[in-house]
């Protein structure tokens, strides 16, 4: 529950911009240098969602910043 209430902020952001938070997390996790990306879909729609979210290229640094923004950081002690 405490992951899912750190999210409000990003489910709200994709709701904004009219992405599904599925489809915005696999697109932001595309935008950062990685070498491979594991994908966990329920269902033929969210693995369509996926391949879209592919075929649509990296985010501006804009909304990578905005996203960035929106989850706050756990605190290391």
């Amino acid at each position: 529950m405490q992951d899912f209430a750190r999210a409000a902020g990003f489910r709200r952001l994709a709701d904004e911009i009219g992405f599904t938070p599925a489809a915005l997390a696999h697109r932001y996790a595309l935008s950062l240098d990685i070498d491979t990306l594991v994908l966990g879909v329920k269902n033929r729609q969210e693995l369509a969602e996926c391949v879209a979210a592919a075929d649509a290229g990296p985010l501006p640094p804009e909304l990578m910043a905005r996203i960035d923004e929106a989850v706050p950081r756990h605190e290391r002690t």
